[in-house]
């Protein structure tokens, strides 16, 4: 079998790669012609100052039996899917007794893998203008019409627009990045050419002389645009041009800019500034890995390798050269010599400074350390009741800042009193310790009360890793917060930000529960944790009166397994099972107030009595009242507690307690979809239940429900056509008012509210019973109707509410 063999070769990322396609004829009696294409990488050596193969097993892209595979074009093209830079190549198909020509574009994704991207016929082979561009695209020209396709387009498309094409490339836009720079013929005038750019993105034209001058657009041989951007209108270029006039001129902003000669008329491309003869390619990478690109030259050669003879040369001081007599020369000469010695003593000094900076780094490095392990070694001494022995600042090398005089050791004595970790008698009783795990956070809670009149304040809490592998005591970051034990009714749903709070003398029981992560504590192995509390004590041992010490005291362990959190038995069981009311379930419930964020929520209704909330949220969600505490509600499926506290019928507060913000925003939803339109809902930041704004709401519904009457009375005159009646409604309305404005004056907010609440619902029967009665008699003018009796009825109802509220 005999083969034909031809190669292709591109750079990528320091590396040649290089397309070898083959043609062979089989032995049948036909004598078919097949084809090949495969790829394969080659590096730079510096020990051998050559090129080789750095795997010897091609990698096959196509392969077909009857026909002809030539390689078009190959270059980098960014990958839109992949989002980086990826070597492209189009193939050429063409058997024989037919004229169309099959192309494909693959991109080379692998070592040893490549994909397709568009596969298509022309009946004409492809030869002008051909480019591939970010997507990657294949753009070409033909007969003055411009073609492009890739795998986001369907098919092969065409420009709308011909032109002779001067430019195909990409310019530095955000948008509309693939533009085609050509001639144009004017339609008014054939004679007349405009030169213009295309963007095939989205079709958009414009002058291109925004880029280059339309005089020099007949001349230009190849081009490279340096920057391109809009600006308020119009546009800010920078463009390197070569002309068939043997110049390479730079146009900035569409005016020619500066202009150097070239030593030839038809230049290929823009990359570089020399002059080689016998050049076959010219590649532009780092191929030697120094950090900086190197221009490689490939000249003519008869050997079958593909770099038998090259030039690599970053126009400086590194020039490798193989089979070419100007290498040896160049790598000889004293410049060459004069920039070895240069850069050798300029890396030199920079090494010498670099370790200077490297040493002061790692001295600074060892005494971190040793002060880390200093500070772990003291707080492990502290854990276990040990005394830490300190040593002297001579020992560690440290100097004083401050005069050393004999007469401050007494009060370097009192400091050290004051700063003691234990005291004789605590001045907090640690009653218990509990834990729970939610999701990923470790709660710990410790019930404490105050055991002398010493005040405590700023109480907070730390969990320490006791870890037996390594000997030390890391502390873990935690959050805080104080709530009161609940004893009867549960706590506040409030919480306690860790200053604000203090444990006083009267005995009542505080639960101080402290929220970490749970993750390092099953990562290091560890499985006892000690509990250390910290606060401040007016009065402790040893400190002046008046004086806070900061005081730590150590109330116990807690022991952690990744079985027990796997098996629940962690987990609150408050949730599932709402009726318990132990001890377990209060700290359930201190763990999900500390844990859980809360929300408040205002509801008003003005005009009407507010819809059920409490009912909706236990008979539409199906959640459950806690039989610890009333007054808070949980949903069993989820970890979110609720709390309606409805301050009048008209007004209410929702307290939301969920761990993340999607949470709230389905329950709300759900809210927003069961109240009427006629409530408002307002977020909080704080609930409002106060006496003061109880009292408004009272003094508005009481505003409201006369207002009401009022009207009931003044509809009744229109019934009624006695004098007397009218002139006894008009009395009462008198003293009503009087009454009212001496009573706005007294107003208190505390009231007995059922009673209250069995007043307004009689009223609102009366006024029901006095419409229904002012109806049915009003022909009757000459007795004493039943619509007067309910008159008297409001009046009497009206003075007893008053009497409710003011007393």
């Amino acid at each position: 079998m005999a083969a034909e063999r031809h190669v292709k070769m591109l750079a990528v990322k320091g590396e040649v790669l290089a397309f070898q396609y083959k043609s062979f004829s089989s032995k049948t009696r036909d004598h078919r012609k097949g084809s090949e294409v495969s790829f394969y990488s080659l590096s730079f050596a510096q020990d051998s100052q050559s090129f080789s193969i750095r795997d010897r097993n091609l990698s096959l892209i196509h392969k077909d039996s009857s026909a002809e595979t030539d390689v078009v074009h190959c270059c980098s093209a960014l990958d839109i899917q992949q989002r980086q830079k990826v070597p492209c190549v189009l193939l050429r198909l063409c058997k024989k007794r037919t004229s169309a020509f099959k192309y494909m574009l693959y991109s080379i994704c692998t070592s040893t893998d490549a994909k397709l991207h568009a596969e298509f016929v022309l009946p004409y082979e492809m030869r002008d203008n051909i480019s591939i561009l970010l997507g990657p695209t294949l753009i070409w020209s033909h007969e003055n019409s411009v073609f492009y396709t890739s795998s986001q387009t369907s098919g092969v498309k065409e420009v709308p627009i011909p032109m002779t094409v001067n430019f195909i490339g990409e310019l530095p836009l955000r948008q509309r990045k693939l533009v085609i720079q050509g001639a144009q013929n004017v339609p008014s005038d054939q004679s007349k050419v405009k030169n213009i750019l295309y963007f095939i993105e989205d079709g958009r034209t414009l002058s291109a002389a925004c880029l280059v001058p339309d005089a020099y657009s007949s001349v230009i041989q190849c081009m490279m645009v340096l920057s391109a951007e809009e600006f308020d209108g119009g546009w800010r270029s920078a463009v390197l041009a070569a002309t068939s006039m043997k110049q390479l001129v730079r146009f900035e902003n569409g005016l020619p800019l500066d202009v150097c000669l070239l030593p030839y008329e038809q230049p290929l491309s823009i990359q570089v500034a020399g002059c080689w003869t016998g050049v076959r390619l010219l590649l532009v990478d780092d191929f030697m890995g120094c950090g900086m690109d190197q221009m490689l030259l490939v000249f003519e050669s008869s050997s079958a390798e593909p770099l038998s003879s090259f030039l690599l040369t970053d126009l400086c001081a590194v020039t490798y050269s193989c089979c070419r007599s100007d290498g040896e020369e160049l790598n000889s000469s004293d410049a060459a010599q004069e920039n070895h010695l240069l850069t050798v003593q300029a890396l030199e000094s920079r090494l010498q400074s670099g370790l200077s900076v490297l040493e002061d780094l790692q001295r600074d490095v060892e005494v971190k350390d040793r002060l880390l392990q200093q500070s772990l070694v003291a707080l492990t001494d502290l854990v276990s009741g040990r005394e830490h022995a300190i040593s002297s600042p001579e020992q560690e090398g440290l100097v004083s800042l401050w005069d050393e005089d004999d007469d401050d050791d007494g009060a370097g004595d009192e400091e050290d009193a004051g700063m003691q970790t234990e005291c004789a008698e605590a001045p907090l009783k640690m009653h218990r310790v509990w834990q729970r795990v939610i999701g990923q956070s470790l709660i710990v809670g410790v019930v404490l009360t105050s055991t002398n009149n010493t005040s405590v304040m700023n109480i907070s809490a730390s969990i320490v890793l006791d870890s037996h592998q390594t000997g030390t005591a890391p502390v873990l970051n935690t959050k805080t917060v104080i709530l009161p034990y609940p004893v009867a009714h549960g706590p506040s749903p409030v919480k306690i930000r860790r200053s604000d709070c203090s444990a006083d003398s009267d005995g009542s029981r505080l639960a101080l529960v402290a929220v970490t992560d749970a993750a390092p504590l099953l990562t290091s192995g560890c499985v006892r944790c000690p509990i250390m509390l910290h606060y401040s004590s007016k009065e402790s041992p040893g400190s002046a009166a008046g004086e806070c010490a900061r005081v730590s005291q150590h109330c116990g362990q807690i022991s952690l397994g990744l079985e027990d959190i796997s098996m629940g038995k962690l987990h609150p069981r408050l949730l599932q099972e709402h009726r318990l009311n132990t001890d377990e379930a209060r700290d359930d419930l201190l763990s999900l107030l500390a844990l859980l964020d809360v929300w408040f929520f205002r509801l008003e209704c003005p005009g009407h009595t507010l819809a059920d909330v409490q009912g909706w949220l236990q008979e539409s969600l199906r959640f459950e009242r806690l039989e610890i505490d009333p007054r808070f509600t949980a949903d069993p499926s989820s970890v979110r507690l609720f709390r309606w506290e409805q301050n009048s019928p008209f007004q209410g507060v929702l307290s939301i307690y969920c761990r993340d913000e999607l949470s709230l925003l389905h329950f709300l939803h759900s809210l927003c979809d069961f109240l009427p339109v006629s409530h408002d809902v307002q977020p909080l930041e704080r609930p409002s239940f106060c006496a003061g704004s109880l009292a408004q709401t009272l003094q508005t519904e009481i505003h409201t429900v006369t207002q009401e009457a009022s009207s009931a009375l003044r509809s009744d005159e229109g019934v009624r056509r006695g004098e007397a009646e009218s002139q006894t409604l008009h009395t009462l309305r008198e003293e009503w008012l009087k009454e009212r404005g001496r009573c706005n004056e007294r107003l208190r907010p505390l009231l007995d509210e059922t009673r209250y609440s069995r007043l307004i619902e009689r009223i609102i029967h009366a006024q029901l019973d006095a419409d229904e009665a002012a109806l049915m008699e009003a022909p009757r003018f000459g007795c004493r109707s039943e619509s007067a009796l309910n008159d008297e009825r409001l009046r009497e109802l009206l003075l007893e509410i008053e009497s409710l509220v003011w007393s």
